[in-house]
C-alpha cells in the first residue's frame, strides 16, 4: 500500500541555502510485514564552497531534480541530520573550508543512516591520484571541472538509478504475503548469526500444514492466504526477539531459536490451538520438525530440509505434533553425503572405471564402436551402479569433472589401441547439461582429442533428447560448433520424449539412438514395426544414421534389421565390459587393413578452431594514424586494440567481434559514413551486447549533445591525452557492468528459479505490457494434481521432477510471444496471445494434460494436471475477473475428473454444462 503525503516546505535549516524546496515522501507498507519507509525522492545535495560553482550546478540540475545546497562539509552534515531520507545523491567538492570533502566522506561512511547515499566528487584536478583517493574514501564517481552539462546529468541519473535498483533488490528480502524473511534471505541471516555467535547452540524448527491444498480448494486462495498470514503472525509471537523466522514455500515456515532440548507435545499442541483459533482456520493440522544444529559446516538449506524431513515423517499420525531429525533419517542422508565426500578421492585414486558396451554394424556384424559407461569400484562398498551416484553428481556439479575423466580415458584408450594396430573404432561419450552450461566445453574437448592425437570424429558426443527440450537455443549453438569442428553428434534416448519429431529439424545431428524401452515395447506389434520403419526412413531423408540400443533377443535384432537400421547394441551381443575385455574382442577380429578403407570408420576432416582472445578487445575507429598509435600504446596494458579507418570496416568489426568488445572509440568524422551514422546503424546491436561507445571529435556542443542523445557514454573533445581517454573508457566499462548487473538482478527478481518461467511479480509486469494487438487471448490456469502428496510421501526431488516435466510440456506448446508463469508451488499460468480459435487452445491444453499423464516417472508416480481456460478480449479491467473465471473452470474440471480441462463458457451455465465441456 502506498501513501503520499502532501507537499511540505523545506525544514528551514540555516545551512540549507534553498529555502523554497518542496518534497514528497512515499511510505511503503507491506501487509503483515510492518511498515517499511523508503525515500523515493530524487533530491540532490550540492556541497561546494564556491558560490558560482554551486549556482552552475544548481541551474544544471534544477529542471530534473530538487536541489539542496551547503557551502562546506560541516553544513552538509547538518542538512543530512534532518533530511537524509530525502537525498538521493551528493555532489561533493574536495577543497573546502571548515570541513573538507575527504573528512565529510569519512563522517558519512561511518554513519549507517548516511552511508548508502552515493557521492560524486567534483574537483578542479583531473589527476589519477585524486580520483583514486576519492574512490578509496567511498565516493561513487569522480567528475573533473569545468562541468559539462550533459555529462553531469548523465552520471547523476545513472548513479541514482543504480541506488534505486539496490533498494528494490533489498525489498526481496521479505516474503510479500507474510512479511517474514524470504527463503533465500532467511538462509543468509542464519549464516550471519552462526558467524556472530559461534559459542551458542541453535535449533531449526520447520512446520508443514497437512492438506493445505484442500484448504485452498474449499475456501479459496484468498482464505488460504489469510490463514498463512495468521500463521506468520503466530510465528512472530512465538519467536519474538529470541530468533528469526521465514517462509520456505507455500505452507512451510521455519524459525531459528537458541537451543532448547526440552520440547514437549503440549508446546506444539498449544500453538496449534492458537492457529485453529484464527478466523480462517478450520481443523488445521500442522506438523513440526526439529533439527538440532550440531554441524555448522552443513549448508543452511540442508539443515532446513532435515527439519522438514522430520516433520514429514509423522504426516498422518494422529496426535503426534513434532519429531526431531533422527538416526534413520540421518542414515539416508549420511549415505548420500558419504558418496559426495568420497567422490574426489575416488577420482584421484582411480576407483572410477570405464566400461565399454560394443556397438555393431548390422549389415556385416562388424564391431565399429562402443559406448563409454562409468562404474565405481569402491574399496568398501564394492561396485556401485551409476543410478546410485550419478543423480547426486548431477545435482552438485561433480558430473562435469567425471565426464571430463571419461572423455580423457576414452581418448587415451583409442590412442593406445591405434598404436597397437587394432580396429580404428569410435567411442561414444556422454555430454551432460552441466557440461554445456558450466564449463568451456569446446576448448576442453578440442584439447582432449589434440593431446591424444585423434580426429574429433573418433569421439561421438551423446546428448540426451530431454536436454534439447530445456534450453534448446544454448545447447543447439554449442553442439553446432562442436559438429563443425568434426565431432559426431548422437541424440540419445530418441523416442522417450514428447517432442522428438517436432525437434529433429532443429538439431545438429549425425546419429539417432532409438530408446531401448521404445524398441522393447513396440517391436512385438505390427503397428510398432511400422512406426520404427517410419523413423528409420525419416532418418534416411535427413541423412542420419540410426543405432538401436537395448536389443536383447534375436527376434528384436531381426525386426530392427528389417527396417534398415544401421547399428545395434545391447545384451544380445554383449554387456558393458572393462576396457581389457573389449580389447580382447579387437584382438580376435584384427582386420585393421580392411576396415581402414571403410568410410564409416574414417574420421571427418579436421576443422580449425579460432579461440577467443585472452584479453578483451577495444575498437578504435579513427582516420588519424598517429592518434591511433598513441591510443594503442596507452591502452595496450588493458586491452587488445583493433583499428578501423572507415565506416565499412567499423561495421564489420562490431558485428564480427561483438561478444569480445569491451568498448568502442569512434571518431565523428569517419570517411564514407560519419561516426554518428555508423553509431546509429549499430545502436541496437551495441545495446544488446552492452558495449559502451565514446565518440571523439573537435569541441562542438551540438555534436556532444547528439552523441549523448544517441546513447554514447561520453564525448571526448580533441585534442585530449590518451591517458585521460583511458580513464573515461575504464569508467564507461565499469558503469556498463553495473547496468548489466542491474538488468540481471531485475530479471532474476521476476523469474521463478526452478522453471525459468515468470514468477508473480514478473507475471504482473508482463500483463501490464499487453495491448489491444495481443487480443483475443487465452488465459490457461494449470494445477498439478496431488503434488503435495507426492512431496510428502516421496520427497521434493520427485515433486520437482514433475514440475520440471510440465514446464517442458508447456514450453513445447507455446510461442515466444506467449506469457508463461509459475503462479504458485503447483499452479502455472499460460497466456496465449492473438489466438485464432478456441478449439486450437483447448487441444493444446488437452495435449499437455494427456502427455503428463502418459509420462513415466520413477517409483510409479502417477502425475496429472487439470486446467481451466478462459478466452477474453477484455484488458481494460485487468485480469482479476479473468483469473476468477479460470479458477472456477479449473475447479469444475477437477470436480469432473482430475487430469482434465474445462473451457469457461458462461457463469450462469449449470455445473452439468461445464462437465459436458470438460475434456480428459
Amino acid at each position: 500500500m502506498v501513501k503520499k503525503h502532501k507537499d511540505r516546505p523545506d525544514s528551514g535549516s540555516a545551512n540549507c541555502k534553498d529555502s523554497k524546496v518542496y518534497t514528497d515522501t512515499f511510505e511503503v507498507t507491506e501487509e503483515n510485514g510492518g511498515d517499511i519507509q523508503m525515500p523515493m525522492l530524487k533530491t540532490v545535495l550540492i556541497v561546494e564552497d564556491n558560490e558560482i560553482n554551486r549556482g552552475v550546478l544548481h541551474n544544471l540540475l534544477a529542471s530534473a531534480y530538487q536541489v539542496l545546497e551547503a557551502d562546506n562539509g560541516q553544513a552538509a552534515l547538518e542538512v543530512l541530520q534532518s533530511r537524509h531520507e530525502e537525498i538521493s545523491l551528493i555532489l561533493l567538492d574536495i577543497n573546502m573550508p571548515v570541513m573538507d570533502g575527504y573528512t565529510f566522506l569519512s563522517h558519512i561512511k561511518a554513519n549507517s543512516s548516511f552511508s548508502s547515499i552515493p557521492v560524486i566528487v567534483t574537483t578542479q584536478s583531473d589527476s589519477e591520484a585524486d580520483e583514486v583517493s576519492a574512490l578509496s574514501h567511498g565516493a561513487s564517481d569522480f567528475v573533473p571541472k569545468p562541468y559539462k552539462a550533459r555529462i553531469i546529468l548523465h552520471r547523476v541519473a545513472s548513479i541514482i538509478r543504480l541506488r534505486e535498483t539496490a533498494a528494490m533488490i533489498n525489498q526481496f528480502q521479505y516474503d510479500r504475503l507474510t512479511g517474514l524473511y524470504s527463503k533465500e534471505y532467511f538462509y543468509q541471516r542464519v549464516r550471519e548469526i552462526f558467524q556472530q555467535y559461534p559459542e551458542r547452540q541453535f535449533d531449526l524448527i520447520a512446520s508443514d500444514i497437512e492438506n493445505f491444498k484442500l484448504i485452498n480448494d474449499i475456501l479459496g486462495v484468498a482464505a488460504g492466504d489469510r490463514l498463512l498470514q495468521g500463521i506468520a503472525g503466530q510465528y512472530r509471537q512465538m519467536v519474538g526477539d529470541k530468533g528469526i523466522c521465514g517462509r520456505l514455500n507455500a505452507d512451510q515456515f521455519v524459525c531459528l531459536l537458541e537451543n532448547n532440548k526440552v520440547y514437549t507435545a503440549d508446546m506444539f499442541a498449544s500453538t496449534l490451538e492458537q492457529v485453529n483459533a484464527l478466523p480462517n482456520a478450520q481443523n488445521v493440522v500442522m506438523k513440526w520438525g526439529i533439527y538440532y544444529v550440531e554441524d555448522r559446516t552443513l549448508p543452511v538449506e540442508q539443515m532446513c530440509d532435515r527439519a522438514l524431513l522430520a516433520a514429514r515423517s509423522i504426516k498422518g499420525q494422529y496426535g503426534k505434533h513434532f519429531a526431531a531429525y533422527d538416526d534413520k533419517l540421518r542414515g539416508e542422508l549420511l549415505r548420500q553425503q558419504a558418496i559426495i565426500d568420497g567422490m574426489e578421492t575416488a577420482l584421484s585414486e582411480g576407483q572410477f572405471m570405464l566400461y565399454l558396451q560394443p556397438k555393431y554394424r548390422i549389415r556385416d556384424n562388424k564391431l565399429v564402436g562402443a559406448e563409454a559407461l562409468i562404474r565405481w569400484n569402491h574399496p568398501i562398498w564394492g561396485f556401485q551402479l551409476p543410478a546410485e551416484f550419478i543423480p547426486l553428481f548431477e545435482k552438485n556439479g561433480f558430473i562435469a569433472k567425471l565426464d571430463q575423466f571419461v572423455w580423457d580415458k576414452a581418448c587415451s584408450t583409442l590412442r593406445e589401441w591405434d598404436e597397437k594396430g587394432y580396429l580404428p573404432i569410435s567411442i561414444s561419450v556422454n555430454v551432460s547439461r552441466a557440461d554445456i552450461y558450466n564449463i568451456n566445453i569446446i576448448e576442453i574437448l578440442m584439447d582432449t582429442v589434440r593431446r591424444h592425437g585423434l580426429r574429433p570424429s573418433r569421439l561421438h558426443l551423446e546428448i540426451t533428447e530431454s536436454a534439447y527440450t530445456e534450453q534448446p537455443a544454448q545447447i543447439i549453438e554449442t553442439i553446432t560448433k562442436l559438429r563443425e569442428l568434426g565431432f559426431i553428434i548422437e541424440m540419445d534416448d530418441f523416442g522417450s520424449g514428447y517432442s522428438s519429431l517436432n525437434m529433429l529439424n532443429q538439431m545438429p545431428l549425425d546419429i539417432l539412438k532409438l530408446d531401448m524401452k521404445f524398441i522393447q515395447g513396440e517391436t512385438g506389434k505390427s503397428v510398432g514395426q511400422g512406426i520404427l520403419q517410419t523413423i528409420v526412413e525419416l532418418a534416411r531423408r535427413m541423412r542420419l544414421s540410426v543405432v538401436a540400443e537395448g536389443v536383447e533377443t534375436k527376434e528384436q535384432l531381426d525386426r530392427v534389421a528389417e527396417t534398415g537400421c544401421d547399428y545395434v547394441q545391447g545384451y544380445y551381443f554383449a554387456k558393458p565390459m572393462p576396457i581389457q575385455d573389449l580389447e580382447a574382442l579387437l584382438k580376435e577380429r584384427r582386420a585393421a587393413e580392411l576396415l581402414v578403407e571403410d568410410n564409416d570408420c574414417i574420421a571427418a576432416p579436421h576443422f580449425g578452431m579460432r579461440l577467443r582472445p585472452l584479453r578483451q578487445l577495444l575498437l578504435i575507429a579513427d582516420v588519424d594514424q598517429e592518434y591511433r598509435k598513441e591510443v594503442e600504446k596507452t591502452f595496450s596494458r588493458h586491452f587488445q586494440v583493433i583499428h578501423s579507418t572507415e565506416a565499412d570496416s567499423t561495421l564489420t568489426f562490431v558485428t564480427q567481434y561483438k561478444d569480445q568488445l569491451a568498448a568502442v572509440l569512434i571518431s565523428k568524422s569517419l570517411p564514407g559514413l560519419d561516426g554518428f551514422t555508423v553509431f546509429e546503424m549499430l545502436k541496437d546491436e551495441l545495446e544488446v551486447w552492452n558495449i559502451p561507445v565514446l565518440v571523439t571529435g573537435a569541441q562542438d556542443s551540438e555534436a556532444e549533445e547528439r552523441a549523448l542523445e544517441l546513447g554514447a557514454f561520453d564525448y571526448a573533445d580533441k585534442p585530449h591525452t590518451a591517458k585521460s581517454l583511458l580513464k573515461r573508457t575504464l569508467k564507461a566499462i565499469r558503469l556498463s557492468s553495473f547496468q548489466e548487473r542491474e538488468h540481471a538482478l531485475q530479471n532474476e527478481a521476476n523469474r521463478d528459479h526452478m522453471t525459468g518461467f515468470l514468477n508473480r511479480r514478473g507475471l504482473e509486469a508482463a500483463i501490464h505490457t499487453m495491448g489491444k494487438e495481443d487480443t483475443p487471448f487465452a488465459f490457461c490456469l494449470f494445477d498439478l494434481d496431488d503434488l503435495k502428496k507426492t512431496n510428502d510421501t516421496l520427497g521434493y526431488t520427485e515433486g520437482d521432477r514433475i514440475i520440471q516435466e510440465i514446464t517442458r510440456l508447456i514450453r513445447a506448446q507455446s510461442r515466444k510471444s506467449d506469457i508463461l508463469a509459475r503462479y504458485g508451488g503447483d499452479e502455472f499460468i499460460v497466456i496465449l496471445k492473438q489466438i485464432q480459435s478456441a478449439d486450437v487452445v483447448v487441444k493444446r491444453v488437452e495435449g499437455i494434460c494427456r502427455a503428463l499423464k502418459k509420462n513415466t516417472f520413477e517409483q510409479d508416480i502417477q502425475a496429472s494436471a487439470s486446467a481451466g481456460i478462459v478466452i477474453s478480449e477484455n484488458l481494460e479491467n485487468g485480469m482479476d475477473e479473468v483469473f476468477r473465471q479460470a479458477d472456477m473452470a479449473l475447479y469444475r474440471a477437477k470436480t469432473n475428473h482430475k487430469g482434465s480441462s474445462c473451457l469457461w463458457r458462461n457463469e450462469d451455465e449449470s455445473l452439468q454444462g461445464f462437465k459436458e465441456n470438460a475434456r480428459e
